[in-house]
C-alpha cells in the first residue's frame, strides 16, 4: 500500500509542475506579442514623423524652385489653410495618408498660430497620420 501513495504524490507533483510550466508559457508569450506590438507602434510612429518631415522638406523644395507658389488671394475659403495634393510626390510619402497645409499669417493652423519668419506671408505645416493595426 505505500507504493500506491508515492505513486500518487508522484503523480500529483507531475501534474502541478506541467501546470505551472504552462502557465509560465503562456506569460512568456503574452510578454513577447505585447513587446512586439509595441515595437510595431513604435516603429508606425517614427515612420509618420520622417515622412511629416520629408513632406516639409518636399514643401520647401517646390517653394524654393517656384514649382509651387503661395498668394493669400489664392488661398482656399478654409482660414486654417489649404491641403496640397501634388500628383509628383514620391511613393514614399503618397500612400502614407500624407498633407501638406498652407497657413495664412495670423490664422491658426492645426491648434497652433501660424507666425511666419520675417519675408514670408504664410506657414507651413505638415501631418502624416498612421493608424496601428495589429499585424
Amino acid at each position: 500500500m505505500p507504493d500506491l501513495r508515492r505513486k500518487g504524490v508522484l503523480l500529483f507533483i507531475v501534474l502541478v509542475t506541467i501546470i505551472l510550466v504552462a502557465i509560465l508559457c503562456t506569460v512568456i508569450l503574452r510578454i513577447i506579442l505585447s513587446q512586439s506590438r509595441l515595437s510595431h507602434h513604435q516603429i508606425s510612429r517614427i515612420q509618420g514623423q520622417y515622412v511629416a518631415r520629408a513632406g516639409m522638406v518636399y514643401a520647401l523644395e517646390m517653394l524654393r524652385n517656384n514649382v509651387w507658389t503661395y498668394s493669400p488671394a489664392n488661398s482656399c475659403p478654409n482660414p486654417a489653410g489649404c491641403v496640397v495634393s501634388d500628383p509628383n510626390f514620391p511613393s514614399s510619402i503618397v500612400g502614407r495618408q500624407f498633407r501638406i497645409i498652407f497657413c495664412p499669417s495670423g490664422s491658426t493652423c492645426n491648434s497652433a498660430l501660424c507666425s511666419p519668419p520675417s519675408g514670408s506671408t504664410f506657414c507651413i505645416n505638415s501631418t502624416a497620420v498612421f493608424t496601428y493595426t495589429n499585424p
